[in-house]
Order: structure tokens, then sequence, then C-alpha cells
């Protein structure tokens, strides 16, 4: 929605410089194109740039201050249940000055205090609350982190900000050496704690941090990814019947994505033509018709257009599609590192991701829903299933199937099953969803107790690293083009049900289930089961697929790339041993490398892009895809 910054000097004697202040704004000015606000006193400035979706009115500007003059907000999010909020406020005695969320968080945090209103908030939030008259900040960032908060406590000030460039004209920006390193050794890259910049770090998702200057910073938390669970509710719907648990799946994502296209500006639907984006579309076109599907066209054999463009006209909404070639994976690597704040070959879709953003502000839309949360609250990975006869050690009644079940995929057996009706797809459905906790029990181990602890396991390690990259990838390529991504999977209650939602209606047991990747699994069961309600078999029922392109491993780099580089100064490395380096390393480390020196060139020496980019186009050969 927004971009913010602040700073509160522990010498509160002078005024932050208004110079700085400006550009300051300016480096977050892609993330709030449509308005600016500065304010500054002794030992504080804030800065708010804003991406205007909710009571666009210059009433609404930020820094936001209270009646009294003592409150200041700074925010970038969106409250979806916030007309509650205000009906609670209103009983109090609160008086309106504008119709924006703004003003009701501001409002609930001065009469109800932060860790109550946090616990209640359904939204995406990063904000701080300046009090002028302790001049202290409180810091807030919502449960799952997809509104980035960054901070830096220094001799001089305390800085906060959405994204570490903003702090550039505050501190010298340096390389953090251990996320560097451990980016080197094959990690994605931080996503809590510390950056990939040197004493900047990264407000952990659902903390509060009080800030008073010149003392110690006060962390605390308001929620925490676990507290999902629950025994009461998931015994609750291990009780139920599959159809009242899919109604209830249903009526909650409804309920999320109905609140989610609320704006007072046009908002649109990523769809890459999975079964996730295109039920977010097919929902959403039961409630509204004035929006239009947004699709990036990977060009190659493995294109999802097709599908994506067929929901579209199933749906009978507009359909917008940009084209992705090979070579934007090299000529738009500069710009996707500018915001992406580092490396980005944990997610090459970044590029896409980017182009797609600057369809959806061409077309002038500002915010868009995303599928992401789906495959990680439901098991859409593959990974995540059994693949083989030896890992299932499947106990009873089914590994009696199993012998049949393999000889009739040799012979083609589960299509004729499926042609006359007959056999294992008269299953009984509650029969099937036994079969597939018994199954997936076994895969995971004999003890219920054990397992469902592996399950909880699994399910917070996909939400606190696999997730917070994709919502760091959607709102850092989003905002590059002032395009807010929302996402309805994610809402409080749905997050709730997920968590303590059976196994098997995530990864279930399915005679007819034969994908190469997880023969006789079917995942996301219950988003599949959602999803024909809605839609055709043919896009209800397609399977996950990787992102279609294999650029970077046809990538070809020059040692020459490296000579008189960012890297060569931080590895220490004279030419001739970084010839060594680059050319007797495997390709996915030479990538890594190119990234990271790019990434420093970029952010750190502040190399102008157009030259960077000369770098890669002089020094890279990208070999043609295999037809």
């Amino acid at each position: 929605m927004c971009g913010i910054f602040g700073i509160l000097q522990h010498d509160a004697s002078t005024v932050p410089d208004a110079g700085r202040l400006r550009q300051t704004a300016f480096e977050l000015e892609q993330r709030g194109p449509d308005g600016l606000g500065i304010f500054s006193d002794l030992g504080v400035g804030l800065v708010h740039t804003r991406l205007s979706l909710v009571d666009p009115n210059e009433r609404s500007r930020q820094p936001f201050w209270d009646r009294t003059g003592r409150f200041c907000l700074v925010y970038n999010g969106e409250l979806y249940q916030y007309e509650d909020l205000k009906r609670r406020l209103e009983r109090r005695g609160v008086v309106w000055r504008t119709t924006c969320d703004t003003e009701v968080l501001l409002e609930a945090l001065i009469h109800f205090g932060v860790e109550p209103t946090l616990a209640g908030l359904e939204g995406m939030f990063a904000f701080a609350l300046y009090d002028r008259r302790d001049q202290t900040l409180v810091l807030a960032r919502d449960r799952l982190g997809i509104k980035p908060l960054h901070f830096h406590q220094g001799e001089k000030a305390f800085l906060f900000a959405s994204t570490p460039r903003a702090m550039k004209r505050w501190l010298t920006l340096r390389p953090n050496m251990l996320a560097v390193s451990s980016y080197l050794l094959g990690f994605g890259g931080p996503t809590v704690g510390d950056s990939f910049f040197d004493q900047i770090e990264s407000l952990a998702p659902g903390a509060v941090l009080r800030v008073r200057a010149g003392e110690l910073l006060r962390r605390t938390r308001f929620v925490r990814v676990e507290d999902t669970s629950d025994n009461a509710e998931a015994q609750s719907l291990a009780a139920e019947k599959p159809a009242r648990v899919v109604d209830r799946a249903d009526e909650l994502l409804t309920r999320s994505v109905r609140s989610q296209l609320f704006a007072d500006a046009p908002v649109g639907v990523l769809c890459s033509g999975g079964v996730d984006s295109s039920l977010l579309a097919a929902i959403a076109a039961r409630h509204r018709r004035d929006f239009t599907i947004f699709h990036a066209d990977v060009e190659g054999p493995l294109s999802e257009r097709s599908a994506a463009a067929a929901l579209a006209r199933c749906l009978k909404l507009d359909f917008q599609a940009v084209k992705v070639c090979d070579s934007d994976f090299i000529e738009r690597m500069p710009d996707v590192i500018e915001h992406y704040g580092f490396p980005f070959t944990f997610h090459p879709e970044s590029v896409a991701m980017l182009k797609l953003a600057e369809l959806v502000r061409a077309a002038r839309v500002k915010a868009v829903l995303c599928g992401e949360g789906s495959d990680e609250c439901y098991f859409g990975y593959p990974w995540l299933a059994p693949t083989s006869r030896n890992r299932l050690r499947i106990p009873g009644r089914i590994d009696r199937w199993l012998p049949r079940l393999t000889a009739g995929h040799a012979q083609g057996l589960p299509a004729a099953l499926s042609r006359d009706g007959t056999g294992l797809e008269k299953i009984d459905g509650q029969m099937e969803l036994e079969l597939g906790q018994t199954a997936f029990d076994a895969w995971q181990g004999t003890n219920s107790q054990r397992s469902a602890a592996r399950r909880r396991c699994a399910l917070t390690g996909l939400l606190k690293y696999v997730l917070r990259t994709l919502l760091h990838r959607n709102d850092s390529m989003g905002m590059a083009a002032g395009v807010e991504a929302r996402f309805p999977f994610l809402s409080n209650d749905l997050l709730h049900f997920a968590e303590n939602l059976p196994p098997a209606y995530k990864m279930r047991f399915s005679p007819l289930s034969l994908r190469s990747q997880h023969p006789l699994f079917c995942d996301k069961w219950i988003i599949r089961q959602l999803a024909k309600r809605y839609l055709p078999k043919r896009l209800s029922q397609r399977p996950k697929r990787p992102f279609p392109t294999d650029a970077y491993e046809r990538l070809t780099i020059s040692h020459k790339f490296f000579e008189n580089s960012f890297l060569a100064d931080l590895l220490r490395l004279n030419g001739t041993r970084l010839e060594q380096l680059i050319e007797g390393t495997d390709r996915a480390l030479r990538i890594r490398l190119l990234q990271l020196d790019v990434w420093g060139q970029i952010c750190l020496q502040e190399t102008p892009k157009c030259r960077v980019l000369q770098r890669l186009r002089d020094h890279t050969t990208l070999a043609p895809a295999a037809r």
C-alpha cells in the first residue's frame, strides 16, 4: 500500500535534515506513487509515500495525527475488517474525519492499547506509532510478515523503513557477511532478523518493538504462527462429514475474497493458470464483474497462458497477459535486484512477477488478489507426498489395494473405471478419508501424537520460511510498480482452519490420482474439491507445475564479468584466483556469484543500472531452449 520511514535521534536537540528526508521519500516513491507526507521536529523525522486504495482524499494523508496532536501514525497495509473496528470505536464516542482504515487503526491503538488491538486485526500491516509527549515509537508487523519492516539501532539514531535502501541517506550500507556466506552455501536469503545488510534487521512477523531515544529496544510478540493450533477445533473438524468440511472452507474463503476485493480503486486477480489463483478468480466473479485477470506468459513449451485464458473465457472476464522472454531474465535482473533487496536465485520467477506488476499498473489497477498460501497451508508441494512403496509402508486394507492399483496403472485401468463409473471410483467418501488418514499416518510414523506434531512442524516450517519468501517476492515486485498484493488464503480464520484440518483433507490417498510426481495421492484435496464447485474439471484438477523456464540453467557467464568487480573486492580475490573460482565451480554457484555481484553494484555501490546491464550483455550468453 505504501512506503514508510522514520528516524528517532538519540540527541533530541536538533531536527533531522529536511533535504535527506526528501531524498528518503524519493527512495520510497514507487511503493507509494500517489502522495507524499513528511514530518520533522526536534529529534524525530517521519516519511510516508502513499498508494491510495481507500479514501484517496488528502484528508487521509500521512503521517496521520490524532485530534490532540499527541499521537502520529505512519502505516503500510490494509485492514479488511476495519468497518467492524470502526463501529466499536463509535460506541466509545469517536467521531471520524476520514473514511480510511488509517484513522481507525490509530484510534484503536489509542483507545484499546497496542497488543489488544493487534491481536484482533484482520489484514496486513507494518506501522510506527509516534508519541510526541513521551518521544517514543511503537513498531509492529502483521502475523505472517506480509508487509516488510526493517530497522537499525545506531549510536546516533534509531531508523526504520519499508526497505533498507531507504536508509542509505542516513547510514552507509554494508554487506552482512554471515548472510552472504549463507547465501553462497545455498540458503535462499534471510526472512527475519538479520538482513543482507550489516546492522539492519527485519522485524519478526507478529512482533512489537518499543523504542525510546537512548534506551535499549524492547521486543514483544502479540502472536506466533504456532498459536493457531487448537485441539478442540481439530477434534471438531475430524468429527465432521467431509462435505461439511468443504462447505466450511467455501464459506471462509468466500468471506476472505469478498473482504479483500474492497477498495476505492480497481482490484484485479493474478492468475498463473493453477488451481489456487483460478479458484480465487472464480469466487471473486460471483461477487463482482468489473475486474481483470492478469497473467505472465513465460515463453516455451510449459507456458500456461492457454489455461489462464480458458479461465477468463469460462468466467467471462477481461484477460491481459504479458510476454516473458528468455532475454528478460538478463535484461531485468538489475531492476529485480534493486527492489528485491538481495539476490533472488531462490525465486527466479521474480522477473515474471515484476513484468506482471508493470502490466497491472499500466491497466490502472492498484491491487491484485494472489494465490500464495494455499500450497503451504494445504500441502501442495509434491515433495510432501509419499512417492514410493518403501517410504509409504502402508498397512492393512490399503496394502491389499496397492498391487491392483499398480497393475491398473500399467494397463490403463483407472481410465476405464472413470468411463463406466464402477469400481474404485465408487469408494465411499468417508472410507476414502479414513484410508487417507491411515496412509498419511503410516508415512509419517505409527505414533499418532508424533505424527500430529510432525504435521504441525511441517506446516509451521512452510509458513515461517517458504511462504515468507513468496510474500517478500510479491510485495517487493508489486510495490516496484506501485501495485499491492493481497492474499485471501491467509486470512486469520483460514489459517486457523488450515492449521487444525485433518491431514487427509490436504494430502489424501486417492486411487485414481496418477500424477507422476506423487501417484495415488491427491495434493490440496480440499482445495480441489472446492474448485469443482466453481470451475470445470480441466481447470480445477490441474497439477502444480514448476516455474516454466530454465533460463538460468542455460546461462553461460564469462569470468571477465567479475574483473574489477564488487565480488572480487568482497572476496579479496585477484584476477587469476577469481577466474579459477568462476571457471571451476558449478552453474548454480556461478549464478549466485553473478547475482551477488549485481546486488553489490546496485544496492551498495549505487552503480547506474544501465552500466550493470551492459556488463551483463557483454559477458553472459543464453543458450537456446530445447524444443
